[in-house]
């Protein structure tokens, strides 16, 4: 019995050992396993990110698909998201500080596409010339001046006189800019509508070998508030006055689109050889008229329309055909009291020059002409306005093209022009308009002098001022009577 305990605890032991070894055997091939298969995943991570720094290269040197840009473009939302709103504050807090265009010293000036600056070269003394001898200013703010690379803040009390040889000239550029937001520069002395003419927006002084240009950089629609009544009269309907508005505003972008002044550097100037400018203060009507047509304009096929405007119409509309001359000589003398400006004083004139004084005006014009000794009217535009005119001398004949060079041929500089109303016009440079019919006038069989029989005042072509206010009081919107003298336009 004895034996047999003896042999089962040695049975016993052999298991226990036996359990043992098998432990130390399976720990032993795990541990190699772990370090096999630990090495290789090892392996395999190194080979991934190797793979994946080798893409990301690529994606460098690489071109953006459309592919990439749609996933850079999701990625990338939340933060462009995130910038866009910064910079749309940071947009807005500059507009507070550069309202009406000033922008604060040492800012470039900017303005919304619709509101561009527009350049305005600001003629001499009653718009004679283009360059001045010498310019003298004051702001009504502290203002900074800026030459090359240096600036100079100036207090309001202290004005400032420019000459050609200024040292601040010496880069051939002076730019005056006012400090405040409604900061005023104003040219003393200079001959205008009003005494002491102001403006609004920055200055530019350009020194040129044939003196100095002068120039007023602002935003349009700045620029328009002193435009409208400068070329209408502010007590005017305000119907008539949105007219003007957006006739001034098309007329405006279009000269800024074909670059007609850019031998100046500029877009208009500020004379009738564009549209006036500032000739008249700013007034609260008319700035109501530009605000409630803000951005306003005409097109016509897409493009703006070039308008042009003049003060009063013969009676003519766009459906006529007055190319004839027995057709146009019908109409002139055809009673028409539903006209809209029938009761103008310029809607008929007339003016009679005698030989002597057609004689002088032909050889002031081209010397050697001689006598006159008959005119013709050679050809109409289909609204009635001359388009070709001659002046026959007993030496050679004189041709001219185009109303403006008529009206300026016959001067009535020395003869009075009779309005219908019975006043009289003198020492006025150019003919009212090329709308007149010739009848000669005899004595003896001799030729002694021609009578002009003639309508409306101004070039004739686009808005009549005078029109779009009679039609403004008579209760036509501002869109109605632009299409009555444009036609079927697009305005907005």
């Amino acid at each position: 019995m004895k034996r047999k305990q003896e042999q089962g605890m040695k049975d016993d032991n052999t298991f226990g050992k036996i359990l043992i070894l098998s432990g130390c055997i399976m720990a032993f091939l795990l541990l190699c396993f772990y370090d096999t298969y630990k090495k290789k995943g090892d392996d395999v991570l190194n080979k991934l990110q190797e793979t994946i720094q080798t893409d990301l290269a690529k994606q460098k040197e690489a071109p953006e698909t459309n592919e990439t840009k749609t996933a850079k473009k999701k990625s990338d939302g939340k933060e462009k998201e995130s910038n866009q709103q910064a910079a749309d504050e940071q947009k807005q807090s500059k507009e507070e500080e550069t309202q009406d265009g000033q922008a604060a010293p040492g800012d470039t000036q900017t303005a919304a596409p619709e509101n561009p600056l527009i350049r305005v070269l600001i003629k001499t003394d009653d718009y004679a010339g283009e360059y001045h001898s010498s310019v003298t200013l004051q702001c009504s703010s502290d203002y900074v001046l800026q030459y090359g690379e240096a600036t100079e803040e100036h207090p309001s009390s202290e004005p400032l006189t420019i000459t050609g040889d200024s040292p601040y000239l010496s880069n051939g550029v002076l730019r005056i800019q006012p400090k405040g937001e409604d900061g005023e520069i104003t040219l003393p002395g200079l001959k205008r509508g009003y005494e002491n003419p102001s403006y609004l927006g920055n200055f530019e002084i350009v020194k040129r070998d044939a003196g100095l240009l002068v120039i007023n950089e602002l935003p349009l629609e700045t620029y328009l508030c002193s435009v409208v009544p400068s070329e209408m009269p502010a007590a005017y309907p305000l119907e008539s006055l949105k007219v003007q508005a957006i006739c001034a505003r098309s007329y405006a972008l279009k000269q800024m689109q074909n670059g007609r002044g850019a031998e100046f550097d500029v877009d208009v100037d500020d004379s009738v050889s564009y549209q006036v400018y500032n000739n008249q203060k700013r007034d609260e009507r008319a700035t109501e008229a530009v605000n409630a047509t803000a951005g306003e304009v005409m097109r016509s096929n897409g493009e703006i329309v070039d308008a042009l405007y003049y003060s009063t119409s013969c009676g003519v509309n766009l459906s006529q055909d007055l190319s004839q001359e027995t057709v146009f000589a019908s109409f002139m003398t055809t009673d028409n009291h539903t006209a809209y400006e029938a009761t103008e004083p310029w809607y008929r004139w007339k003016a009679v020059f005698t030989v002597d004084e057609l004689t002088r005006l032909a050889n002031a014009w081209q010397p050697g002409t001689g006598n006159v000794t008959s005119l013709s009217i050679d050809s109409r535009e289909t609204n009635g306005a001359i388009a070709k005119f001659t002046v026959q001398g007993e030496n050679q004949n004189i041709s001219v093209e185009g109303e403006y060079t008529v009206r300026k041929l016959l001067s009535p500089a020395n003869i009075a022009v009779v309005e219908q109303d019975g006043s009289e016009a003198t020492g006025m440079s150019l003919l009212p308009s090329a709308f007149f019919y010739l009848t000669p006038n005899y004595e003896n069989d001799a030729l002694v002098s021609y009578t002009l029989t003639g309508g409306g005042y101004g070039h004739g072509k686009g808005m009549s001022q005078n029109g779009a206010r009679h039609m403004a009081d008579a209760g036509m919107g501002y869109e109605e009577i632009l299409k009555y003298f444009y036609g079927d336009v697009q305005i907005g």
